[in-house]
């Protein structure tokens, strides 16, 4: 039984970042330095600051009910479809079949 909400990494502009939000991906100043790291939560003094030092982006955690993680997973079934678009992956010994099964299995394990 799957959950009916999940986790998942979105990257929004700045200025739609909520406080409270956790990222998912370090933030990083120009030169390289850390500003804050993957996992911590993000305040209205630090939106402040990275607003201030023109960070434009933050990649965070988004709850995604069920209907949008299906959605996700559909779209994503059909990108390697497509991507295998000219394999024949109907063939019983067909290596392409195997590898189209191993590349959507690892892909939706990712989501």
């Amino acid at each position: 039984m799957t959950p009916a909400n999940s986790l998942s990494s979105t990257v929004l502009p700045l200025a739609e970042v909520q406080p409270g939000a956790r990222l998912t991906a370090a933030v990083f100043t120009a030169d390289g330095q850390v500003l804050m790291t993957a996992g911590e939560i993000v305040t209205e003094t630090a939106l402040a600051k990275l607003a201030r030092l023109g960070i434009a982006r933050l990649a965070i955690e988004m709850q995604r009910n069920e209907a949008e993680l299906n959605a996700a997973r559909e779209a994503l079934r059909r990108r390697i479809e497509h991507l295998f678009r000219r394999c024949d992956l109907e063939g019983d010994s067909s290596g392409a079949r195997t590898l189209y099964k191993a590349v959507l299995d690892y892909r939706l394990a990712l989501r």
